[in-house]
């Protein structure tokens, strides 16, 4: 079928058959292969074998496999595994944006003793306070950040692998001894060199208050600040899942190659490691992917362009109907040249995109590089320390 006319029409018409569609014959496809979300144990065990109804959706979902009733750390770590993952989270971190950008810039939250002494966050530790050599004035965010830290150490948060404090020295030694013992697989990520154990939060935070803050929202302040930190944490905390993935993305290369890392690690080529674990092609899909969930995401369903008939033959789930229109939206949008699709929404779509170019991708790969040079035994070169970016465009 050729469409002519508008984009506009196109849009209408394509939101219009897809919903029909929907109501009419779609089953949602399962997502099979449990993952690590939560604070919970990985799951084992399903409660029963899950079967395909329908064709999958993309290739990705093709390759889940719905009979198995064990989770393998094989199954975790294939990169099918991880990409699914990933494309999951950017509907967290999009939503979390448009959350944060509905308030003002309120920049009096980020700064130290913005607001005076706030004193010590209830329950964390005293004694990082009292070592500290340079004391100063927490801001309104660090001192509800390390707050809602020590709350979610206490239920076992930070025992994930997944999961990684902004503050962790701050921390209690561990979670409430009334909860029981998570216990996860030993080898989803390797200790040599301490690879388990990096965090790049440091410079997550800094660039997220310097740069993105600024970027998605309207200068000057609306007095709320509470709800403005607490959006903040949101993006924050889902950030650093994301770009920590990269750990078990690097992981991943490593077993699919290990004698290619070695060797270059061993020369100490950080470019090297670099360009074999890039993927353009990828990236170039998140970038477009990401792009087209923004605007999607950003305004409301295009609901008016939906006969009511049918909607009411959908037994009155309006949500359904609205999700069925809006993805055929974001499916025209990828034929539609970016440069001439201008949305007025929550948030811009083109910021959305730079934050995943600029930011969220060169922090993950830097992260995967520090990852593979420890996993192969030795340090990485100081530009992918975890108070830096190696190219940093932000500046």
């Amino acid at each position: 079928m050729i469409l002519s006319g508008s984009p506009k029409k196109v849009l209408s018409l394509l939101a219009t058959t897809t919903a029909l569609y929907f109501c009419s014959s779609y089953i949602l496809p399962v997502q099979a292969l449990a993952m690590i979300h939560g604070w919970g144990p990985l799951p084992v065990k399903t409660s029963s074998s899950l079967s395909a109804t329908t064709a999958s959706n993309s290739e990705m979902e093709s390759k889940v496999n719905l009979d198995n009733n064990k989770v393998t750390t094989a199954d975790i770590l294939s990169l099918d595994s991880i990409r699914s993952t990933l494309i999951r989270q950017e509907e967290t971190i999009i939503f979390a944006i448009i959350e944060r950008a509905q308030y003002r810039h309120n920049s009096i939250v980020y700064q130290n003793g913005g607001f005076g002494d706030l004193g010590v966050p209830l329950g964390s530790n005293p004694d990082y306070f009292e070592n500290k050599t340079q004391k100063k004035s927490l801001s309104f965010l660090e001192y509800i950040l390390i707050g809602t830290e020590v709350l979610h150490c206490g239920v076992r948060r930070y025992t994930s692998p997944e999961e990684h404090a902004f503050f962790p020295e701050c921390l209690p030694s561990g979670p409430l001894d009334a909860l029981p013992k998570l216990d996860y697989p030993k080898d989803l990520l390797s200790p040599i060199g301490g690879a388990n154990a990096i965090n790049f939060n440091e410079i997550l935070l800094k660039k997220y208050v310097e740069w993105i803050v600024p970027s998605i929202t309207k200068k000057g302040d609306d007095e709320q600040h509470g709800s403005t930190v607490l959006a903040d944490i949101v993006v924050l905390q889902a950030l650093s899942r994301r770009v920590h993935y990269g750990k078990f993305v690097a992981e991943s290369k490593y077993r699919s190659d290990p004698e290619g890392y070695q060797r270059l690690v061993d020369a100490g080529d950080a470019d090297g490691v670099m360009k074999l674990l890039t993927n353009s092609a990828v990236e170039a899909r998140v970038l477009r992917r990401s792009r087209i969930k923004a605007a999607t995401y950003g305004r409301e369903p295009l609901m008016t362009q939906l006969p009511e008939q049918k909607v009411e033959e959908c037994g009155g789930d309006v949500s359904f109907v609205a999700a069925a229109a809006a993805s055929a939206v974001a499916t025209a949008m990828e034929a539609l040249d970016k440069d001439q699709y201008n949305v007025i929404g929550k948030i811009d779509p083109a910021i959305i995109e730079e934050i995943y170019r600029d930011f969220i991708i060169p922090l993950t790969k830097d992260i995967e590089v520090a990852y593979l040079f420890r996993r192969c035994g030795k340090d990485p070169p100081s530009e992918y320390a975890p108070d830096r970016m190696s190219r940093d465009v932000l500046l």
